[in-house]
């Protein structure tokens, strides 16, 4: 093979992945082998574009500094036709994820070895700044000396630009991303960490936290469920693993380790078995004082040992008794909240007669003379909470009472109680109430028609009649009805995907969108590959104002078929939601370069760009859309 990378020349591929292919190549220059990673940049957008490349020299450039045993170094990053480079250290072995592969539970010793190679790698970058974003198996090399070596420092993020949220979210690898990514949140070394314990939990019992699941529940249940406990998977385990992966994959980054080689050194006591100091939030035993230092006593002497002990008890009740007496606190009422704000000020300095404490001068206590004590207000009855529907007009606060019912000399934070008492309404109602906030995108047309059944014959089966029953139900909109005949198609065929999208479909038009999500998951389950579930399915979560999850269904539908208007349109309604719309144009430009005859992308590119004040743009778009709609 004779192709050429700059100044590399390709000698075999190496694999394949998300981003494009590694191959390895040789550097004449310096007479050694590399990798060669390629990175697609073809963005159609030139302002994304020009991120993309600025990020991935930047973060090349941080990764090309790192010097560490168990790492891959990055030699070189180059661009070249739409495309960038990033030149490695070659490594001659198998990935961890292969070795997973081939033996899923390795002994203590391998385990131990990796994870805390992994540590100090990881410890090493970030304590320079340097986060990875996407440990997993297969970012690890394990070369031939049984050394490990993480892959993509600097690469990652990069490459997960494309596939990111505005905040920047990586939507990588679901199964090992800490909650914190999954919920878009700023991110630090703490992220890597829970990623090891992930691939630590998948060393020690040969499964990942939850095994396999759709997109969507993985993520939920990695931000709001525990996972079960290792010994529960293996029951080889020591004890004391439970407790130290119970830290390391809390949901909060502050509970978790210092940093990853604390965790990987709690992780090792526990199979040395020397005793380990505790580790989270597992000794709850605060609750029980008393119980460890009394000693246990023997048969014959328990009375004449605890006597002693019973005296001071009765003495401690009965002098309790008697404080309960002088204090009364059965006739203490509770204080309103009004009455305790007046009080806590006057606990420094007591309040003069007459004056009053509180910034509502709703009703003002009676007055009190100069030795009345401070505590004396708390306790007394709150005979003042409710308002004065009708005051006395003898009583001294009459002129308090006459300021509260005037609103307009009131200052602008006055009670909203006061306004009440007050006939007149002066509020002007708001004349534009937001005149830059363009409504939201359009959802109810975003939903893609049936699958088409497939004609097995002249005499139609009653499964097969359920099927089209439903499909002319979906037509006239008779919704309820299709919701019946697609689930009797179920029933008489259970395993047959389509059907459960069918019924996806018809629930999400009823705003049935958590019944929706299921029944698409469901299609999903049975088959993996079907990309309009994943882009149905991100629209019933966008309607949830689940923006995280929708945007891992939407790409996920994208990389099964890329070009999908459902799904281009999905995204950009999150984008645009999220007042990033340039990014919306982007994806409603996608949608409709790829399906031009797709309605919805128009209205929704229309109202982006009434958004960023391309007007003329927009009455085109509609116009477009309004013809569309009536063919």
């Amino acid at each position: 093979m004779s192709q050429t990378f700059g100044r590399y020349t390709v000698v075999g591929q190496l694999g394949r992945g998300a981003m494009g292919v590694v191959y390895l190549a040789s550097d004449p220059m310096l007479n050694r082998q590399v990798a060669v990673k390629t990175v697609d940049l073809g963005v159609d957008d030139p302002e994304e574009r020009e991120f993309l490349r600025t990020r991935l020299l930047r973060d090349a450039r941080a990764a090309a500094v790192l010097k560490h045993p168990n790492i891959v170094s990055v030699y070189d990053v180059f661009e070249d036709g739409g495309r960038a480079y990033v030149v490695m250290e070659y490594v001659e072995g198998d990935t961890l994820a292969a070795r997973l592969k081939a033996n899923p539970l390795p002994d203590a010793a391998m385990i131990l070895k990796v994870l805390r190679q992994m540590a100090d790698a990881l410890d090493y970058t970030h304590s320079r700044g340097v986060i990875h974003r996407d440990i997993k198996p297969a970012n690890v090399m394990i070369d031939a000396a049984g050394t490990a070596k993480i892959m993509d420092f600097g690469i990652a993020r990069i490459t997960d630009t494309r596939t990111c949220t505005p905040t920047g979210m990586v939507m990588g690898t679901v199964e090992y991303m800490a909650p914190e990514q999954i919920r878009g949140e700023p991110t630090d070394g703490r992220a890597d960490q829970f990623a090891l314990a992930v691939v630590a939990y998948q060393m020690l019992t040969g499964s990942t936290l939850f095994g396999p699941h759709t997109m969507a529940t993985l993520t939920y249940k990695i931000v709001n469920e525990a996972p079960p406990p290792p010994c529960t998977r293996n029951a080889a385990l020591p004890r004391g693993v439970d407790a130290v992966l119970a830290k390391a994959l809390a949901k909060t980054p502050a509970e978790r380790f210092t940093n990853c080689c604390e965790f990987v050194g709690a992780l090792a006591q526990t199979f040395s078995g020397a005793p380990t100091a505790p580790v989270g939030p597992a000794p709850v035993v605060v609750a029980q004082p008393t119980r460890p230092v009394i000693p246990v006593p023997e048969p014959a002497g328990p009375a004449k040992r605890s006597r002693p002990a019973v005296l001071a008890a009765v003495v401690a009740v009965l002098g309790l008794g008697g404080a309960l007496a002088v204090w009364k606190p059965w006739n203490r009422s509770p204080q309103p909240p009004d009455r305790v704000a007046d009080v806590r000020p006057a606990t420094a300095t007591p309040v003069p007669t007459g004056e009053s404490v509180a910034p509502r001068p709703v009703a003002p206590p009676k007055p009190q003379p100069d030795d009345a004590k401070p505590a004396r207000v708390v306790s007394t009855p709150p005979t003042v909470t409710p308002p004065p529907v009708a005051p006395k007009p003898a009583e001294p606060p009459k002129a308090t009472e006459k300021a509260v019912a005037l609103p307009k000399p009131q200052p602008p934070d006055a009670n909203p109680a006061k306004a009440v008492s007050t006939p007149p309404k002066v509020t002007p109602p708001p004349v534009a109430p937001k005149p830059a906030e363009p409504p939201e995108p359009m959802e109810e047309a975003e939903l893609l028609p049936p699958p088409p059944l497939s004609k097995t014959g002249t005499n139609p089966t009653p499964f097969e009649t359920a099927i089209q029953r439903g499909h002319e139900q979906m037509k006239s909109k008779d919704y309820p009805g299709a919701i019946q005949s697609f689930t009797r198609a179920i029933a008489l065929r259970p395993n047959y995907g389509p059907a459960y999208y069918s019924l996806g479909v018809a629930h999400q038009n009823l705003e049935h969108n958590e019944v929706a999500i299921q029944n698409y998951s469901e299609a999903i389950r049975l088959a993996p590959d079907m990309a309009p579930a994943y882009a149905a399915r991100g629209v019933c979560l966008v309607r949830l104002h689940r923006d995280p999850d929708a945007l891992i269904d939407f790409q996920r539908a994208l990389e099964l078929k890329p070009g999908l208007a459902f799904a281009l349109n999905g995204r950009g309604g999150v984008h645009f939601r999220r007042k990033h719309y340039r990014m919306a144009l982007a994806d409603y430009d996608a949608a409709i370069k790829n399906n031009p005859r797709f309605a919805p992308a128009y209205l929704n590119r229309a109202r982006a760009r009434e958004a960023v004040g391309d007007f003329r743009g927009a009455a085109a778009d509609r116009q477009r859309e309004a013809e569309l709609r009536k063919r």
